[in-house]
């Protein structure tokens, strides 16, 4: 059995992470509870590590801590996944048979949803424990449970009552192979349909009107011609009663938004720049134009040309017509008449990439600073110019608005809605477009009164790290109406209409309430019937009557008030983790839907996010195979090798990249500090000197600084502090000691590594208990308390001291490097009083803001060589460490300081070592400089 294995059963036999109510203050962490459609990989490992490490942290600093976990098994991703196997697709299952190791004969099965939902919960769940997760089982859950249901149609008829889930019309992200709508957790990749707006402009020609879709209405008094793809194919259709051309792709997608779509006829982009069309803001005419960059998948697939305010339009213009002149609408200050062209001319674009990137910075340079002309009005039809006067000399985004209601207006325009960020794939494989959805029941995040709490919600909340603050921000100001129920998957009927489902992402925003009593559910085996809805407002809201409620539901009075106070007791979550993708989706419904339904005293405290994770360099994906299963990690490096590499590589925000060398370098590290462990008892050293006295101040040192970094979840820092860091600072007591020619202090050794057992606990607890159990400690580290520091052990200036000597000992040997001969002994020159005083006051000058001017009318130099020395000491205060500064005000010295590191400056660079006050003579001799612990040396 492996350390890892023995730890696990060990705590769980003595259920160590089971929460139970009691008189200590509480700490409640979740994190996402996963969808089973396929097992853990590498890149899950992060958050729920670093959920683990805070989560284990707050227990030993005496916290009561309730870390539960459930499983989601509701919304299409199962059943897609499901799908998938069934339809023998070859991707998913070479995925499952090569990369997951799924045997051959359990494959075939997976078609099913329900046990591949089960059959992958057992699987996630075993390597949650492989990977130590401080878990209290007891509370585990599914979200097709019938009890947990029952809680889910209270949450949606409590909204439903705050008129927060409206019947509506609203477009949404939709699949058109299966007709359900498609949000974050229904797609490949988890992307979220960004759902943005186009403004239809319609141009006449003799073959119907072409819908140009832009999303620069305010640009069209410039429009000088029209693109098309001369190589793909158009249709001629009938929409809203008008004649219209478009692409195929293009009439496709219309009919999911516009009622009674009618292709007439085909017809090819080359045979339409055969004609012309006429600007029907302006009433000029103009040539239609192919090219090849026009994407007929993407809105109407019929451009407008603006090469005044478009680099793409001016690029290209310039290789099809030399004669056909931009015409300005914006201004922008420090631009010419013509930006777009500007910029090409400037740049020198090669490629569609080089000229997106112009389009880009064109675009946001125009809309913040940008204002309309007065002459590009003044092209306007006749009729048009008395009520397009009020946008001269307005900004963009106000042109914008006010073109777009004109053209719709007078019957000139339209609105159309796109995948922004398209191509967007279902789960199934369809691609995903917009859907204008009739009659459709919505979660209403646009409501005023729900965003109002919302803000006051998240100005109150801790989020780690603080810069999320404003990604969380704008999400809940972008976010709107929000499909909220499906047609398929698995879940909970909406109550009001059970022809429909409530999707994934509508019931997963409250469910730590359930975890609260989850578990008493259990133990007194209640049934989903009697979770009425008078039942739920009792246990979550304080609402109704006990006595009442007691016997409509048939549970005791005591159980109810059991019920109630645990969920008093936990509420409100302390921490929610997850990741940083999430921020836009399931984060965000978390807080409106605490905000909605629970009392201001139980709303969430914190939300925790961290970036993805990489594998050596790159971001994994099935196209490159590199897909590595979590459990098949935990086999290779160990669980505390994972839990420490995946926490360690990088800030929380940012991306970890996972390396072979960095895991390797973990552990390393781990096995440095287990053979340290278990060598203390062969230590017999007594002496309580420098060194000890070093050893113990960088102890109480660090256990000072880890507090600050593990309450701020600075977990990088704190790694490279408690593993690295102090497996260092073991290391060179090891060394000094040596150098002193004597053993290491047993006993000293001994408190080093029981501290240092506790500050690693979190990070690596298997092998942290292997230690503590070994050292004669009774219990478990995991539950022992974080350690404290001893101030009075702390010294500054003893640790100043050993950094000096340690620079010393890099000195000489870079000297060494270069040095031709075979030196015997470093002789070392220490600076005397006068150029230390010198020094003090070249350090008060620059503290002050004084400059070399300042530090030299205040002394005066007789002459050059006095002056020199003046100057010299003036550079050497301004580039000094702040190690060496503090050293210096601390009155040390440096001679008596230089004998006392004597054994170990010998002892690591081999020489004898002289330590002589410097003088003139020297100078004269070697043409060396000592400054005040910046003494010179010479070899010989």
């Amino acid at each position: 059995m492996s350390i890892g294995e023995k730890w696990q059963k060990k705590w769980k036999e003595s259920k160590i992470f089971e929460a139970n109510v009691d008189s200590r203050e509480k700490f409640y962490t979740t994190v996402a509870f996963p969808y089973p459609n396929s097992p853990f990989h590498l890149g899950h490992g992060r958050t729920y590590v670093t959920a683990d490490i805070y989560a284990r942290y707050m227990r030993m600093k005496g916290y009561n801590v309730l870390f539960p976990m459930g499983f989601h098994y509701t919304g299409t991703p199962i059943i897609t996944m499901a799908d998938d196997v069934a339809k023998g697709e070859r991707e998913v299952i070479d995925i499952f048979k090569n990369i997951y190791e799924i045997p051959d004969q359990v494959i075939p099965k997976l078609s099913d949803p329900l046990f591949m939902a089960n059959y992958f919960k057992d699987d996630i769940k075993k390597a949650m424990d492989e990977m130590g997760l401080s878990i209290d089982w007891r509370r585990e859950f599914t979200t097709i449970d019938p009890e947990f249901s029952s809680f889910i149609v209270w949450q949606f008829n409590t909204l439903q009552k705050r008129g927060f889930v409206v019947k509506d019309t609203h477009p949404v992200g939709w699949c058109p192979v299966h007709h359900l709508p498609v949000g974050m957790h229904d797609t490949k990749g988890d992307m979220e349909p960004d759902i943005g707006e186009y403004t239809l402009i319609f141009f006449e020609s003799k073959s119907g009107y072409l819908p140009a879709a832009t999303l620069r209405p305010e640009t069209i008094f410039g429009v000088v011609a029209i693109w098309v793809n001369p190589k793909e194919k158009y249709v001629i259709a009938e929409v809203k009663g008008r004649k219209v051309i478009l692409s195929e792709r293009s009439a496709f997608k219309l009919t999911f938004q516009i009622d009674n779509v009618k292709v007439l006829e085909k017809i090819s982009g080359s045979e339409l720049t055969k004609i012309t069309a006429i600007n029907p803001v302006t009433g000029d005419t103009i040539p239609i134009l192919g090219a090849d960059f026009v994407d007929v998948n993407t809105a109407t697939g019929i451009v407008m040309s603006v090469p005044a305010h478009a680099p793409f339009d001016y690029f290209y213009l310039k290789k099809v017509s030399s004669s056909i002149r931009p015409i300005a609408v914006v201004q922008v200050d420090g631009y010419n008449e013509f930006p777009a062209v500007e910029l090409v001319e400037k740049s020198n674009p090669k490629n569609d990439t080089d000229l997106k990137k112009l389009t880009e910075q064109l675009y946001r340079i125009e809309y913040n600073k940008g204002r309309m002309r007065k002459d590009a009005i003044e092209r306007s039809k006749e009729e048009f110019r008395s009520e397009l006067g009020s946008v001269i000399g307005i900004s963009v985004p106000e042109a914008r608005k006010s073109i777009t209601d004109f053209l719709i207006s007078h019957g000139l325009g339209d609105k159309i809605y796109e995948i922004m960020n398209k191509p967007v794939y279902c789960r199934c494989g369809n691609e995903v477009v917009v859907k204008i959805l009739k009659d459709q029941w919505f979660l209403d995040y646009g409501n005023p009164e729900w965003k109002a709490l919302v803000r006051k919600l998240v100005s109150k909340m801790r989020l780690v790290p603080d810069e999320v603050r404003k990604d969380f921000e704008y999400s809940i100001e972008w976010l709107q109406k929000r499909a909220c129920a499906r047609t398929r998957g698995l879940g909970t009927p909406l109550p009001w209409d059970k022809k429909w489902i409530i999707e994934s992402l509508s019931d997963s925003t409250i469910y730590m309430a359930y975890y609260t009593i989850a578990h008493k559910i259990k133990t007194y085996k209640l049934r989903a019937s009697q979770m009425t809805f008078d039942f739920w407002d009792y246990v979550l809201l304080g609402k109704g009557d006990i006595n009442d409620i007691s016997k409509l539901t048939g549970i005791s009075i005591d159980v109810l008030q059991q019920l109630r106070s645990e969920f008093m007791y936990w509420y409100p979550l302390d921490m929610r983790h997850s990741g940083s993708d999430l921020i836009p989706n399931h984060l965000s419904f978390f807080i409106f839907n605490h905000a909605a339904i629970f009392p201001e005293d139980l709303w969430p405290r914190g939300i925790a996010v961290n970036g993805l994770v990489l594998y050596e360099g790159k971001k994994m994906s099935k196209s490159l195979r590199n897909i590595i299963p979590l459990r098949k990690t935990i086999r290779i490096y160990g669980p505390d090798v994972i839990r420490i590499t995946l926490s360690s590589l990088s800030d929380m925000g940012s991306e970890a990249n996972f390396t072979d060398a960095a895991a390797k370098s973990v552990m390393d590290s781990l096995k440095r500090f287990y053979e340290i462990a278990s060598s203390i008892s062969s230590f017999n050293g007594n002496e309580l000197g420098f060194a000890e006295k070093w050893l113990m101040s960088r102890l109480n040192s660090s256990i000072k600084q880890s507090i600050s970094l593990m309450d701020n979840m600075r977990f990088r820092d704190a790694n490279n502090l408690i593993l690295f860091g102090l497996l260092s600072d073991v290391n060179e007591y090891m060394e000094m000691v040596k150098a002193e020619g004597r053993d290491p202090n047993g006993s000293i050794l001994r408190d080093f590594v029981i501290a240092w057992t506790r500050l690693l606990a979190p990070f690596a607890p298997h092998i942290a208990e292997e230690v503590w159990n070994a050292l004669g400690n009774s219990g478990f580290v995991s539950v022992s308390r974080w350690p404290n520091y001893d101030e009075s052990n702390i010294d500054l200036k003893l640790e100043l001291e050993h950094e000096y000597h340690k620079e010393i000992i890099d000195d000489i040997r870079s000297i060494l490097n270069v040095y031709k001969g075979n030196p015997k002994i470093a002789t070392i020159y220490v600076a005397n009083t006068s150029e230390h005083t010198l020094l003090m006051d070249a350090l008060k000058t620059t503290a002050g803001g004084g400059t070399l001017k300042t530090f030299m009318s205040s002394h005066r130099p007789k002459n050059k060589e006095e002056a020199k020395e003046l100057q010299d000491i003036f550079e050497y205060a301004t580039e000094m460490s702040d190690s060496k500064k503090k050293l210096l005000l601390l009155g040390v010295d440096e001679e008596v300081l230089l004998k006392e590191g004597l054994p170990l400056i010998k002892y690591k660079t081999g020489l004898d070592i002289e330590v002589q006050k410097y003088s003139d003579e020297i100078m004269r001799k070697y043409k060396k400089e000592s400054f005040p612990l910046r003494p010179s040396i010479v070899l010989s």
